[in-house]
């Protein structure tokens, strides 16, 4: 117990009063919005790696705001898994974000250690690093004046590309039915690079970085279904708290059926089905309450997840945090 105690006090409330520090200087930048978190921690938050009992992987694509042109395009691809039934837990993603003709194409490998804890509690701590590709499709320009050759010095000619580092942090809690989660996944800022700036698109003053917090608890309804209310704050020092609150029912036949709301008056409903406690795959609709934006608003997301038993672990239930 005094070792437990001595571990807390030395890495944790460090690593926490460093988190807090550092999110409570920063300013807004993301702009990488999935509708369903749950099926997508790996990305807000590096210390859910291995954190289940079998490796997981996800592969996600969200389409924002099909009314718009040049609207957030959004695709991920990830997995993570324990080491051997250790305390340390592995995981790698990448992801692409697409918003008119700048895109975003990140990748990133991460990994945990968990602290276990009595009473089937674990404390995680997380770590990612990785690489962020941005750049500028200046080729997909297309403008109205039939009589333009392209010749304009405020345009360039030419994709202008740059690539960076990028890092995070992360800790995740988990008991038997509750968790709780804290993360500055991207710890610096990527910006779009420009002719003047190539290789300068790094801000190291800690800047525009977003946290996250999330939190959820699983309850029986019956001997059937089980209801998950979670909920997930984001944001920076001089940006708008964003809230989303989302209500999940799963029957144990593996189908799921839920929704949420978050802050901006959006709201979406999800439904998904679960083969055999391996394979699920989800759909999530969002729209907005706001007349003016409702058609042009709407979201669509898809999630396949898919868990592979390790050798040396099983589980006996297809709902995990």
């Amino acid at each position: 117990m005094n070792k437990k105690k001595n571990i807390i006090n030395t890495i944790i409330i460090p690593v926490l009063i460093c988190l807090i520090s550092i999110s409570s200087k920063t300013q807004a930048q993301e702009n990488i919005l999935f509708s369903n978190y749950k099926n997508n921690k790996l990305f807000i938050n590096p210390a859910v790696s291995g954190s289940y009992p079998y490796m997981e992987l996800a592969m996600g694509y969200h389409k924002q705001w099909t009314g718009i042109d040049g609207a957030p395009k959004s695709a991920i691809l990830s997995a993570h898994a324990p080491l051997n039934n250790s305390r340390i837990g592995l995981g790698a993603m990448i992801y692409s974000n697409k918003i008119g003709i700048l895109n975003e194409t990140g990748f990133f490998a991460n990994y945990a250690y968990k602290i276990n804890l009595s009473n089937n509690r674990v404390f995680s701590l997380g770590f990612q690093a990785g690489l962020v590709n941005k750049e500028v499709r200046w080729s997909e320009v297309s403008t109205y004046d039939p009589n333009f050759n392209g010749d304009d010095p405020s345009i360039p000619n030419t994709n202008i590309g740059s690539i960076a580092p990028n890092f995070g942090l992360g800790m995740y809690y988990t008991a038997n039915k509750f968790h709780f989660g804290f993360s500055a996944p991207r710890l610096l800022q990527n910006t779009y690079p420009h002719e003047k700036s190539l290789g300068k698109n790094v801000n190291f003053e800690f800047k525009d970085i977003y946290f996250y917090m999330n939190s959820g608890l699983l309850l029986n309804l019956n001997s059937n279904v089980q209801v998950e209310p979670s909920l997930l704050l984001f944001s920076s020092l001089n940006s708008t708290l964003n809230t989303s609150f989302h209500l999940n029912f799963t029957h144990r036949n593996g189908v799921s059926a839920g929704g949420s709301y978050r802050s901006g008056k959006y709201w979406s409903l999800n439904m998904g089905y679960e083969f055999d406690s391996k394979i699920g795959i989800s759909y999530s609709f969002e729209n907005s309450h706001d007349k003016l934006k409702r058609g042009d608003h709407m979201s669509h997301e898809i999630f396949i997840n898919y868990k592979i038993s390790l050798k040396k672990s099983s589980y006996t239930s297809p709902r995990f945090f």
